[in-house]
């Protein structure tokens, strides 16, 4: 009979195979969603028989486990987008289209949504019908047999499988057209989803000797994770904390130049020199070239973007922030308030800026970018705020009084830049 494995979302399954491993999923999960549970794919009668197999029944009993909600931000950082998953329906459409000989009016793609998020997923019914059941292909299809109407102008309906016994093997076999990634998408439309969980059981097939357990590894894989490149190592350092304390869901998506070590890039002519070099060797790794929201980040900025970067190469600055609108500055005309974007707003300026033992944060001008028509500025005892934010605990950047709001609009900035960044094929 062989041995399956699914990628299932609660009890519906995403992604079928049998008898090998099919798609790689390991990218969704993290260490940390390695999980035993019992499985109906295997015998415990015989492990009862011969305890001295326990670790072969561990083995067995693997799986890997992660909430919707903590799916999301991997799914987009990989460009699986709800947006995604409309450019893949319509296609779809299109492709059944081009191929039929009369002319359907399927569901448009919020149509198509709104009945896939018609009920919570944790309410679906999945207790196998037995075929000796009368009208059991009714009563199977259960909530979903009122929609039945709407299902048909589903495309590919008629074509997808009719092998369904519960509502959600309904819902699997009608519903989910579209890629695993995209149908997570769609589900996560309904809030009532965000906890369900995403799970990948591969212990069964490695039990069966199909697969071999080594290749279910959780994590990003190297051909998805984007190289970080920063003016310097106070960047990187900052950067690379704060991913892992405030978004650990996508932190292992990103690798730094040199984190711990010695800085190679320091300043931003050396930066733009280095993205020069990987433009000459045709590098095929994801990167992103990041550079400070002040006068000498925004020239580099300008003349990196001029270089006309490769789809696995981006570049971007530090965002532009609200609270940089109106900052106390300080000049040849003494002390004043002036916007700092685009002029003074380093990494620190991302920061708590609120230090008992120093003066209101205040930036100094030092000096005129002509090719930019702007003053550059620095801020004031930058290195203090740095030591401040590196001498708070884990816990309390991520719930305490240290306010991070600054820095995770910046992540987040950077986290949708990587999002954009294309692999090559």
């Amino acid at each position: 009979m062989g041995t399956s494995i699914e990628l299932c979302i609660g009890n519906v399954s995403l992604s079928y195979s049998k008898n090998f491993m099919g798609e790689d999923y390991g990218f969704l999960f993290q260490e940390g969603d390695l999980f035993r549970r019992k499985t109906d794919a295997i015998s415990y009668d015989y492990y009862e028989e011969h305890p001295e197999e326990k670790e072969e029944l561990a083995k067995a009993e693997e799986l890997f486990v992660r909430t919707l909600s903590r799916i999301l931000p991997r799914l987009e950082i990989l460009g699986s987008t709800l947006e995604a998953a409309r450019v893949e329906y319509h296609a779809l459409v299109a492709e059944v289209v081009e191929l039929e000989e009369q002319k359907n009016e399927y569901l448009t793609f919020e149509e198509f949504c709104n009945l896939a998020c018609r009920y919570p997923l944790g309410d679906l019914k999945s207790g196998y019908i037995e075929y000796e059941t009368p009208d059991r292909d009714i009563i199977s299809q259960g909530r979903f047999a009122a929609d039945i109407d709407v299902i048909k102008r589903i495309p590919w309906t008629e074509n997808s499988g009719d092998s369904y016994w519960s509502e959600t093997s309904f819902l699997s076999a009608k519903v989910c057209i579209l890629s695993a990634e995209s149908m997570l998408q769609v589900f996560a439309l309904n809030p009532a989803n965000a906890d369900i969980e995403v799970t990948w059981e591969f212990g069964p097939i490695v039990h069966a000797g199909y697969v071999q357990r080594e290749a279910f590894q959780p994590g990003a894989r190297q051909k998805q994770k984007v190289l970080i490149a920063t003016e310097g190592a106070s960047d990187a350092r900052i950067i690379r904390r704060a991913l892992d304390v405030l978004r650990p869901d996508v932190t292992d998506f990103f690798n730094f130049v040199d984190v711990d070590e010695r800085h190679h890039f320091w300043g931003t002519g050396n930066l733009v020199k280095f993205a020069e070099g990987l433009l000459r060797i045709d590098v095929l790794n994801k990167a992103l070239f990041i550079f400070d929201n002040d006068a000498e980040g925004v020239d580099a900025f300008r003349k990196l973007e001029r270089l006309k970067l490769p789809a696995n190469m981006r570049t971007m600055l530090f965002p532009d922030l609200e609270e940089f609108r109106e900052f106390a500055t300080r000049g040849p005309e003494g002390v004043s308030v002036s916007d700092i974007n685009g002029r003074a707003a380093a990494i620190e300026c991302y920061l708590d800026l609120r230090l008992d033992q120093y003066p209101a944060p205040q930036v100094t001008w030092s000096n005129f970018k002509k090719d930019i028509d702007a003053w550059h500025g620095v801020l004031d005892f930058k290195e203090s705020y740095s030591k401040h934010f590196y001498d708070q605990p884990d816990d309390l950047l991520r719930s305490g009084s240290y306010d991070v709001s600054k820095i995770l609009k910046l992540l987040d900035a950077l986290i949708q830049q990587a999002g954009l960044i294309m692999p090559v094929i």
